[in-house]
């Protein structure tokens, strides 16, 4: 990693860098020492998942205790290990237009800084939180790959486990910017063909889409053995539309224009919001995809460490926060 500084890029900001040296990203629901301590196995590596429990035995490590559940039974038990192959994560951008919107006082010197986050478009919350995966990805010694929807899968960059290999992922994600169409399904597609069949893809977009091309694209992913989680980015004030008066809607796509007056149509726009959000959540998670709201509002790493968070707790039966 020598003479490679992965905080001189736009979306790795030197001051989360050491909140994210200790989280841990994990295929299929398996986070193993999140949230307890941090203790590591003696089997190094994400090629190790967690299977199951047997009591402890004289000569066992005890490193190898799981104290919660000794707090919990004031039995003793340790934790079985069976090693998996090397992970591979896919990571596909939304880069269309829409995902251009940072708010209605957006200012036109537009920044990706953290002093700036009340700035931030919604692609630029997507490769936060993309970059901040490839780093974690890598960290674990598995491996990542880059690619951006747009008008189809665009700036592709193969699956790679170095460090040189995250820079250059880096580098592609300071390049991006928004403009045209995503045509998701399509990207889904094709990067699925790039793809072996136990990938993790994640994807970021604002699915402003029509949502059964882009669930067929996900079910053809899926029934190859992958698995797939959705980080559906969304500006705050698209969630919750800002205090005022008249105002006019832009569609950043097809340029259409229309003046409303804001509360007005409030009450049916949040109703349709909350149909928007629900109709995807249920399709999504029918098929076991997991499937997560973020919003500019919430600084990306914080969103990071709450869906991680919730993931292992969904592996171990615990409560979501």
């Amino acid at each position: 990693m020598s003479g490679i500084k992965l905080s001189d890029h736009r979306y790795f900001w030197r001051q989360d860098l050491r909140q994210l040296r200790y989280l841990i990203f994990s295929p299929r629901r398996t986070v193993e020492g999140l949230y307890s301590g941090h203790h590591r196995s003696r089997q190094r590596g994400q090629s190790v998942e967690f299977t199951d429990y047997r009591e402890y035995t004289p000569g066992d490590e005890v490193g190898d205790i799981d104290w919660k559940v000794y707090g919990r039974s004031d039995r003793l038990f340790i934790r079985l290990f069976e090693h998996q192959p090397d992970m591979t994560v896919q990571l596909l951008v939304d880069a269309s237009a829409s995902m251009a919107f940072a708010g209605c006082n957006a200012r036109s010197d537009h920044r990706v800084e953290p002093d700036h986050i009340e700035q931030l478009r919604k692609l630029d919350q997507a490769l936060l939180l993309a970059a901040s995966i490839a780093f974690l990805t890598v960290k674990q010694q598995d491996k990542v790959g880059f690619g951006i929807a747009q008008e189809g899968l665009d700036h592709h960059v193969q699956a790679a486990g170095s460090y040189t290999h995250l820079h250059q992922v880096l580098s592609e994600m300071d390049r991006v910017e928004p403009i045209g169409r995503a045509s998701l399904a399509e990207s889904i597609t094709q990067l699925a063909r790039r793809s072996s069949g136990r990938s993790l893809m994640i994807v970021f977009s604002d699915l402003l889409e029509a949502r059964e091309p882009v669930l067929a694209a996900l079910d053809q992913f899926t029934h190859r053995g992958g698995e797939v989680i959705v980080f559906h980015v969304l500006h705050s004030e698209e969630l919750c539309l800002p205090r005022l008066g008249q105002a006019r809607f832009l569609d950043s796509e097809n340029h259409q224009q229309l003046r409303v007056n804001i509360e007005e149509i409030r009450i049916a726009y949040e109703g349709r919001m909350h149909g928007f959000i629900e109709g995807w959540a249920t399709s999504l998670r029918h098929r076991s995809i997991d499937y997560n709201v973020v919003s500019t509002g919430m600084p990306y790493h914080r969103a990071l460490d709450r869906y991680l968070f919730n993931r292992a707790a969904a592996h171990r039966g615990g409560r979501s926060r």
